[in-house]
C-alpha cells in the first residue's frame, strides 16, 4: 500500500497549480486506486488458482526435529514422537552422550582419545574413549529417503542439526565388560558441554492400519487395491507396505489408495508427518524446533514444476530464501572456486552421484550467522547446501561463516 502511496504523491508533486492538483488528486484517489486494487485482486486470485494446480506445494511433508530429556517427551502429544533408533553397537560400545558445543570442536573432539571412568552395575573401570556420530539417527534418515522415493514424493533434506551432537562412546581397549550395566560414563575434559540422557523427538510417526484389499487386473497382471481412511487430513503419510518395494499410492480427501503388486496386505503400516500444534503438545524442548519448511512464494511454487536450472545468482538467492531457516543467516556472497575454511557434513550421503563432471567446480555461499553463539549455525548452513545440491550435481556446493 505504502509504494501506491508514493506513486499518487510522486505525480500529484509535478503539477504547479494548485486547483489542478486537487482536481488531479480525486481522480488518482477515485479512479486509479480502484483500478490498481482490482488488478492485485485479480493476480491474487490467479496465483492462487496457479498454486493449487502444483502437487507438493501444500507443506504436509514438512518435518520439525528436536531435542530434549527423556523425562521430559509428552507421551499425550499429538505432534512430536521420539525418534526411534535401537541399532546395536556391538562390542566396546559405552552409550551416546549430547556434546552441546559447535560443529568445529565436535570434529576435534571425534579426532582424539580421551581418558573416561565408566560406572556399572559390577563396580567402576578406567578405561580409553573415541567418539563417533551415532550412525543409527543417520540410518533413520536414510530409511526416510527410501520411503519417499517409493512413494514418488520429493524428498528434502532432512534439517537435524542434534543427531549431529549425539556421539557415540566406545571403549577402544576393552576394559569394560561387553555385557555389564553401564550407568554414567565421565569422559575427562568433557565435562562441561556433555548432556545426558537425552531423546531425539519429531513430528513423524509410524502407524498400522488393518485394511481391505480387492483385486484388480492391470493389464496381463493382477494387483491388490488397499483402501486406507484417513483421520487426520492435516497430516502428511507415506506408505510402508512390508515386503513391497515398488507400489503405488493415491489419495483421496479423507482415504489412501495403496496398490500392491505381489500380495493383499491385512496390515499396511504409514508414516504420519503430523502437523505442529504446540498448543497440544507439553515436550520439554532444550532448544527450539527446527524444520525443513519453506515460505513458498508464487514464484517457488511455480519453481516447483520446472527443470531445476541454476543459472544465476538471483536464482540461488531465491531458493535460500524460501528455506524458513535462512532467516538465521544475511548471504553476503556466492564465490566460485573458494576453499572452505571447514569440511562440509554431507546431510544426504546416501544419494549417489552420477555426474561425469570431474572434478566438479566448487561455488561457495558466504554467510553471516545472526546468532554467533548458535552452537548449530554450521549444520544449518550445511542443511542449506545440501539442498542446493539437489538441485545441480555438475557443482560442488561449500560454505563459509563469516562472523
Amino acid at each position: 500500500m505504502e509504494h501506491v502511496k508514493e506513486l499518487l504523491q510522486s505525480r500529484i508533486e509535478k503539477i504547479n497549480d494548485p486547483v489542478q492538483r486537487i482536481l488531479l488528486q480525486d481522480v488518482l484517489v477515485d479512479v486509479f486506486m480502484e483500478l490498481l486494487h482490482y488488478s492485485d485482486k485479480q493476480f491474487e486470485n490467479l496465483e492462487k488458482r496457479l498454486d493449487a494446480e502444483i502437487q507438493g506445494s501444500s507443506g504436509l511433508y514438512n518435518i520439525y526435529t528436536g531435542i530434549c530429556k527423556r523425562k521430559n517427551i509428552d507421551n499425550t502429544s499429538r505432534c512430536l514422537f521420539e525418534m526411534d533408533a535401537r541399532e546395536e553397537y556391538g562390542k566396546g560400545y559405552l552409550g551416546k552422550l549430547f556434546i552441546a558445543c559447535d560443529y568445529p570442536s565436535i570434529r576435534n573432539y571425534m579426532e582424539h582419545t580421551y581418558n573416561a571412568k565408566v560406572y556399572t552395575g559390577q563396580g567402576d573401570y578406567k578405561t580409553t574413549v573415541s567418539l563417533n556420530y551415532c550412525r543409527e539417527y543417520i540410518k533413520i534418515i536414510e530409511n526416510l529417503y527410501r520411503q519417499f522415493n517409493k512413494n514418488q514424493k520429493q524428498w528434502h533434506t532432512i534439517n537435524c542439526p542434534f543427531i549431529y551432537k549425539l556421539l557415540a562412546v566406545f571403549d577402544i581397549k576393552g576394559v569394560v565388560p561387553e555385557h555389564a550395566d553401564i550407568q554414567r560414563v565421565e569422559i575427562k575434559g568433557l565435562e562441561n558441554p556433555v548432556i545426558n540422557d537425552v531423546a531425539v523427538v519429531w513430528n513423524i510417526k509410524k502407524e498400522i492400519h488393518k485394511t481391505l484389499a480387492e483385486a484388480a487386473p492391470a493389464g496381463s497382471e493382477e494387483v491388490y487395491i488397499h483402501k486406507i481412511g484417513l483421520e487426520d487430513t492435516n497430516a502428511g503419510y507415506l506408505a510402508v507396505p512390508e515386503g513391497e518395494d515398488i507400489f503405488q499410492t493415491i489419495f483421496s480427501w479423507d482415504s489412501l489408495y495403496v496398490r500392491t503388486r505381489k500380495e493383499a496386505h491385512q496390515n499396511i503400516g504409514l508414516l504420519k508427518i503430523a502437523s505442529i500444534d504446540r498448543d497440544k503438545d507439553l515436550t520439554g524442548l532444550l532448544y527450539p524446533l527446527q524444520t525443513n519448511k519453506r515460505k513458498l512464494r508464487h514464484a517457488d511454487r511455480q519453481a516447483l514444476a520446472s527443470p531445476r536450472f541454476i543459472c544465476t545468482k538471483g536464482e540461488i538467492e531465491r531458493i535460500i530464501s524460501s528455506y524458513e531457516v535462512s532467516d538465521e543467516f544475511d548471504l553476503i556472497d556466492i564465490c566460485m572456486d573458494l576453499k572452505e575454511t571447514v569440511p562440509v557434513l554431507d546431510m544426504n550421503y546416501f544419494i549417489k552421484s552420477h555426474s561425469l563432471l570431474k572434478p566438479k567446480r566448487r561455488i561457495s555461499l558466504i554467510l553471516h550467522p545472526k546468532n554467533n553463539t548458535d552452537i548449530f549455525r554450521y549444520e544449518k548452513m550445511f542443511f542449506l547446501l545440501a539442498e542446493l545440491q539437489l538441485y545441480t550435481d555438475e557443482f560442488e556446493w561449500t560454505g563459509v561463516l563469516k562472523d
